[in-house]
């Protein structure tokens, strides 16, 4: 009745169908009202134009092989040179993946899984150029999962991204991905540190550290070290990868 609205017409016609139903998705969580920013929805249309130009980039390279699959030898191996950048580059996408499925299924925490696929775009970037390090099948299966990822905010242009990455059936056809457990394993953990139950500090370890291992280094942070100046370690509570409570008396 004010005429304080934005019309999802017009907001259509200026930036695009995707763009709007990203921006909204990504403003604020569902439970949230949505407070309209001009300058957030043009963020919104500038990464669209983004994930377009990457994939266009590399569009032409990637057409006509096969998706590499991240589990077979070929790809999770590699050649010495080639592999620490695929390596990383897999990571970090299936571990995405990963997150993105759990916000899908679970939280329905659309506006999350959309800065994690923001996250995943810009550590691609960081990578280029892909075609030095990065082998065309292992390329293809990356900008394919990142299309899959954006295909339910952003139909459109991902069924456009599909045709470009060389696929003759629609994107709707798709299934949705499965990740890689073993690639989207985190090999770095953050430890809460407790000394008699209260939090004193924290430590990021490798994964899968050993209770012997932890101890040393969860002693030796300084703010846990001087909680324990002049008092003996009665007992050791350790929950891998999560948390280390040091009785003290």
């Amino acid at each position: 009745s004010r005429g304080n609205v934005v019309g999802a017409e017009d907001m259509a016609e200026k930036y695009g169908a995707d763009t709007g139903r990203l921006y909204t998705l990504f403003a604020t969580s569902p439970e949230k009202d949505l407070e309209w920013s001009e300058e957030s929805i043009e963020g919104s249309w500038k990464f669209l134009n983004r994930v377009y130009r990457l994939v266009q980039r590399h569009a032409d390279a990637v057409r006509g092989v096969k998706s590499g699959n991240a589990g077979d030898s070929g790809a999770a191996q590699g050649s010495d040179s080639t592999w620490p950048k695929e390596k990383q580059l897999l990571r970090k996408t299936h571990q995405t993946l990963r997150r993105v499925t759990q916000d899908f299924e679970k939280r329905w925490h659309f506006n999350a899984a959309i800065a994690l696929i923001m996250d995943l775009t810009n550590e691609i970037h960081k990578l280029e150029p892909l075609d030095e390090g990065v082998r065309p099948e292992v390329q293809k299966e990356v900008l394919e999962l990142l299309t899959l990822m954006l295909a339910p905010m952003v139909p459109h242009i991902a069924a456009e991204l599909w045709e470009m990455l060389g696929h003759e059936e629609g994107q709707w056809q798709a299934s949705w991905p499965a990740f890689d457990a073993e690639l989207a394993r985190d090999t770095e953990v953050e430890i809460v540190v407790q000394v008699n139950g209260r939090v004193r500090g924290k430590v990021t370890v490798p994964a899968g550290m050993s209770e012997e291992q932890i101890i040393p280094l969860a002693v030796a942070e300084p703010s846990v070290a001087q909680h324990l100046a002049g008092k003996s370690i009665k007992k050791r509570i350790v929950v891998p990868d999560k948390l280390v409570n040091l009785v003290v008396a």
